[in-house]
Parts: structure tokens; C-alpha cells; sequence
């Protein structure tokens, strides 16, 4: 793993309880300044936010969704390959998202960022998931449907192609 990856992930696991909100904040910020000398989005860089997004020792502390707003602004670098991946990890570990900023990033970043048909999808998997989890995290899939809906009476008219994925 490349070196600034492996600074960013001992900063995040070494931060103390409370403290890892600011932890993911500095990495988020120095790992979006990396972005900016690459016109794809890194393979490496990719790994780490899948990891961020699947690794409990990551999501299970408060801030892992700064890598989420990241993925939004550097959406222009992501290939169709990311965003399946990206579904699938956040399908697969969304019972045990525990954070409520986490749940709604994720819930968010899918309805900005895919086509409508494929937001749904997904975005009705986690209501269902929802369904198991604590009532205190439960209607986030739900505001992801709402901002979905914005967001196509926003293109409506517009071409849907130009949405992030294909």
C-alpha cells in the first residue's frame, strides 16, 4: 500500500475515542489534495475507500463518511467498475453501519451519483436492510428516495445519460 495510505489508516485507527471524526477529516482532506495529480481515480485510492467502506476497524468510527463527499467531487474519475464495487460494498455492510452520518453519506452518494433505475435498487435494498436495524438509524434509505426524486425532477429534461454512471 502506498505510504500516504498507510499514514492516513494509522492516523484514523490510532485517533482516540472521540477524536476520529477529525482523524478521517485531515485524511479526507490530504487524500482529496492527492486526487488532484491524477486524471483517474488511483486503483490504490480505490482499495483504501472500499476498505474505509468495509472494514469495521474504518466505519465503525465516527467520520468515515468524508471519503463518501470525496467520491461525489472526484465522480468525473470513477469508472462504471468503482460504482459496482462501491453498491456492493456499501449493500453488503450497510447492517452494520452504526453512524447515522455514515448511513445518510451512503444513502446520499447513491442517489446523486447513479443512474435513477440502479439508485432505486439499491436504495430499496437498504430500506429493506433498515427493516433489522436500530430504530434510531432507520429512514435513511428513504431520504436517499426523497433526494433521488430531486435530483431526477432537477435533470428532468436534461439528458439522464450525463449522470455519473452508465
Amino acid at each position: 500500500m502506498n505510504s500516504k495510505l498507510v499514514e492516513y489508516s494509522d492516523a484514523i485507527l490510532s485517533a482516540k475515542p472521540g477524536r476520529s471524526e477529525g482523524a478521517f477529516s485531515r485524511a479526507a482532506e490530504s487524500f482529496e489534495d492527492d486526487l488532484l495529480d491524477f486524471s483517474d481515480f488511483p486503483e490504490d485510492y480505490f482499495a483504501f475507500v472500499l476498505r474505509v467502506l468495509s472494514d469495521d476497524a474504518f466505519f465503525l468510527r465516527a467520520g468515515a463518511w468524508n471519503f463518501l463527499l470525496i467520491l461525489g467531487t472526484e465522480k468525473e474519475k470513477l469508472q462504471q467498475a468503482h460504482y459496482d464495487q462501491l453498491a456492493e460494498a456499501i449493500v453488503t455492510h450497510y447492517p452494520f453501519y452504526l453512524n447515522e452520518d455514515l448511513c445518510l453519506a451512503a444513502c446520499d452518494f447513491i442517489a446523486r451519483n447513479y443512474p435513477e433505475a440502479y439508485a432505486r435498487r439499491v436504495l430499496n435494498r437498504l430500506r429493506e436492510i433498515e427493516k433489522q436495524k436500530d430504530p434510531s438509524l432507520l429512514g435513511f434509505a428513504t431520504d436517499g428516495l426523497r433526494i433521488l426524486e430531486l435530483e431526477v425532477a432537477r435533470t428532468s429534461g436534461a439528458d439522464r445519460g450525463d449522470r455519473t454512471v452508465h
